[in-house]
């Protein structure tokens, strides 16, 4: 029992450690998800640096300080700080990219995530700490300088020995050096020199097929025709194709006890050869076009790591997936209703508040006409029921046109009684128009009262008049109810294209392509469409039960018309 209790009290504290929140003073986080089922990661790797991107569709510049000083990220658990550095934070662009330490990443996980924290105005000056990476890692180079040589972003200071690139401000995370195939950039250590492992990895944007990548003094990375093709000692290695596209491309050379390359993540040529240790790698010294994110490492590492790296610093990369923002104000809850409205651009605004409008309208109209036509059928039914008793006694007795006449006026003026019923109103016109036939009442003496047939048609086209003028009474005001459902769509999908397309330019603006960048805007530009559906299908239900019970109410007015004009002339015609 003991064990069983236990068990439930795990079982309720779940959502309780859910709702922690590390520290009160940052008033907002976000978890970030590490998807390494999406990504496709099959080992378990430790240390793994991962790239978190911030952009306008997925983070609030306005809530955070303007540097990103605030910015803390905490392990799953919501209580350990994870090392972290921010390559670039710029508010006014609203564009970041901010390099995350991760201790471990599981394979095959979707669910594995690290907070984000930010909103502390009293936060430290610098939010960056810890190690930045594992003991293996040489040197990592973002090349997010504006001037000078290359620097080392992993905090051991091997700083590039001399570069000829041109940096250029917007690459594939930040900043990026452009080459000119006339000698790159190098990079000489002496832990190059002791080094008998080594990883070499970089994102590369060529403009010519051709050209020296990566160098040192026994082994090369060339490409040949766009082929990548790996070189020692005059062995040879190709990749089986050109890089794919016109888009950046990541490229790693691992190197041991054999050499082999990697093209985004996939190893491509495996070259047989033991490395030899020299103090100089050259990079890009043959190339033309650009180059990012260069990383040098002291061990071989694992295809699953280096395709953990594409899989976060690529443009579509699937292992970093961003949730909803959350506030201290809602203990920690999304709320996703009001993040999505929060991304409605201005015209989305305008459609919504349109449709707001023309709901509500709908609303009134279905309503007035729903209470409309319940009275009516409660009134028309009473009034029939009166008129059959009225019609069974004129034809029991003979009365004179005095007597018949004041029978017809007495129910014709009962409009309190039956103001809403429609068939009250057209008996009422077509009772005077018929009486205003019948002989001088004084004159006439005791006989029933006789009118031609002229004169019945005359009463039938007077309650045909009067018909009509009620048909056109209960339809009025259900045009707005047929704009509602045709034109809120139209509206919706309107705001739908045109939020879309702002979207997209925002997005090409911050050149981030990455899904969760693009999630929210699309979202928030879809609550247009929902707006004008959520005008139509309403509207819709309600104008077919209206015309139903519409054109019942017709057809009962059309019988009594008919009724009528039969019963008068069975007993008055001439």
């Amino acid at each position: 029992m003991k064990r069983y209790l236990t068990l439930l009290a795990l079982l309720l504290a779940l959502p309780l450690a859910a709702q922690a929140w590390w520290d009160k003073d940052w008033t907002g986080r976000k978890k970030v998800t590490l998807d390494s089922k999406a990504a496709g990661l099959t080992a378990e790797l430790g240390s793994v640096p991962v790239l978190v991107r911030l952009s306008s569709g997925n983070f609030d510049f306005l809530v955070g300080r303007e540097d990103g000083s605030d910015l803390r990220f905490v392990a799953e658990d919501d209580k350990t700080p994870l090392p972290f550095h921010i390559e670039r934070f710029d508010q006014i662009n609203e564009l970041a990219f901010v390099w995350v330490q991760v201790p471990r990443l599981a394979p095959g996980n979707s669910t594995q995530h690290v907070w984000l924290y930010y909103g502390n105005a009293k936060a430290a000056a610098s939010g960056e700490g810890g190690a930045r990476y594992d003991e293996a890692q040489l040197a990592v180079y973002h090349f997010s300088e504006s001037e000078g040589l290359p620097q080392d972003a992993s905090g051991k200071g091997r700083h590039a020995a001399q570069s000829v690139g041109v940096p250029v401000s917007a690459g594939l995370m930040g900043g990026a050096l452009r080459l000119a195939g006339n000698g790159g950039l190098s990079v000489s250590d002496a832990s190059l020199q002791t080094a008998t492992e080594l990883t070499v990895s970089l994102w590369t944007l060529p403009e010519k097929t051709d050209g020296e990548l990566l160098a040192q003094d026994d082994w090369s990375l060339h490409l040949v025709g766009g082929v990548p093709e790996l070189r020692h000692k005059g062995a040879t290695a190709r990749a089986t194709s050109p890089l794919a596209g016109s888009g950046w491309q990541h490229i790693a050379v691992t190197a041991g006890r054999q050499f082999v390359l990697y093209v985004n993540g996939v190893a491509a040529a495996t070259l047989s050869g033991t490395l030899t240790p020299t103090a100089e790698l050259r990079v890009g010294s043959g190339l033309s076009g650009q180059i990012d994110e260069l990383q040098l490492a002291a061990t071989v590492r694992t295809a699953p790591w280096l395709l953990a790296q594409v899989q976060s610093q690529g443009e579509a990369g699937l292992l970093v997936r961003q949730g909803e923002e959350q506030t201290t104000d809602k203990s920690g809850e999304p709320n996703y209703f009001a993040a999505t409205m929060k991304n409605l651009t201005v015209d989305g605004w305008v459609v919504v508040v349109i449709c707001v409008g023309m709901f509500f309208v709908a609303v009134w109209i279905m309503y007035d006409k729903t209470m409309t036509i319940r009275r009516m059928e409660k009134t028309n039914a009473l009034f029939s029921a009166e008129f059959e008793q009225l019609s069974r006694e004129l034809r029991q007795t003979e009365r004179s046109a005095e007597a018949h006449a004041s029978r017809f006026e007495r129910l014709a003026g009962k409009a309190a009684d039956y103001g809403a019923s429609s068939l009250h109103r057209i008996f009422r016109v077509g009772v005077l128009e018929l009486i205003s036939r019948f002989p001088n009442r004084q004159t006439q003496g005791a006989a029933t009262p006789v009118v031609s047939s002229q004169a019945i048609d005359a009463v039938r086209a007077t309650l045909d008049a009067q018909l009509t003028r009620e048909r056109h009474g209960l339809e009025k005001g259900m045009v707005l109810l047929t704009i509602a459902i045709s034109g809120g769509p139209f509206l919706g999908l309107l705001g739908t294209v045109v939020g879309v397309m702002i979207t997209f330019a925002a997005i090409a603006a911050a050149g981030d392509v990455n899904v969760n960048a693009i999630a929210p805007g699309i979202a928030a530009a879809l609550v247009a469409t929902v707006a004008g559906l959520g005008v139509a299908i309403p509207a819709l239900f309600g104008y077919n039960y209206l015309m139903t019970r519409i054109k019942g109410l017709s057809a009962d007015m059309h019988v009594f018309v008919d009724e009528f004009v039969t019963k008068m002339a069975e007993n008055y015609g001439g």
